[in-house]
């Protein structure tokens, strides 16, 4: 029998060809779903009865997609237009961990390794993970019990674990998929953190508070 991290190698395989099956023209269609859902999230929990917050300015966190991830930069676009920070991860390859770059622009980016947008190095870092309200979070499969495959790196498995590690209440993340993703179980051992949501072109699931 296989394995949990063998049966994890396997499925990544199967899921990025599942994943870049998607034809250009109905990807397109779908990232426009996925977007429209995740700005109507971020709307709904970032600002107070339409307003942000007088009190302090919302903070997005998100990424910038790799091969065929939805593409959520209009996410971003939106949330420079009401005001709400954006902060995008730049990987450390030294040490394993990301550092948080503060973007507010298109050209705060560069293109980096495997032709990755990616923070360029002179933008400024945000060091308190307190800052954070909200976290969208890349993979490449995930089910209904909020399980997440990720690329095999444990850089998000790590991140995650700061926010108990700094006494911090750890912000809503979500994830950002499209259907095929979806799938019955993903195997998962006990460093691998759940989401607290899942956006698709045709849903929005949530956990339920406990």
């Amino acid at each position: 029998m296989m394995n949990i991290r063998e049966r994890k190698i396997e499925l990544r395989k199967e899921m990025e060809i599942r994943r870049a099956s998607i034809v250009a023209e109905i990807r397109d269609e779908k990232q426009q779903l996925i977007n429209q859902r995740m700005v109507k999230l971020c709307s709904d929990k970032l600002f107070e009865q339409g307003q942000i917050p007088s009190n302090s300015q919302p903070t997005l966190m998100s990424y910038m997609p790799f091969r065929s991830e939805p593409d959520v930069a209009p996410l971003m676009e939106w949330c420079w237009q009401q005001g709400i920070r954006v902060l995008i991860p730049k990987v450390v390859a030294d040490t394993k961990t990301m550092n948080l770059h503060i973007i507010s622009r298109y050209e705060d980016l560069e293109s980096g390794a495997y032709g990755i947008r990616e923070p360029r190095s002179d933008v400024p870092i945000e060091h308190d993970l307190g800052t954070i309200s909200m976290i969208v979070v890349p993979g490449l499969a995930f089910d209904l019990d909020f399980g997440r495959l990720g690329y095999g790196g444990g850089f998000y498995d790590r991140f995650m674990q700061l926010f108990a590690a700094r006494g911090l209440k750890r912000p809503f993340a979500v994830a950002a998929a499209f259907d095929n993703q979806l799938i019955p179980a993903v195997p998962s051992s006990w460093h691998d953190f759940r989401v607290d949501g899942i956006v698709t072109e045709s849903k929005m699931v949530f956990k339920t508070e406990s």
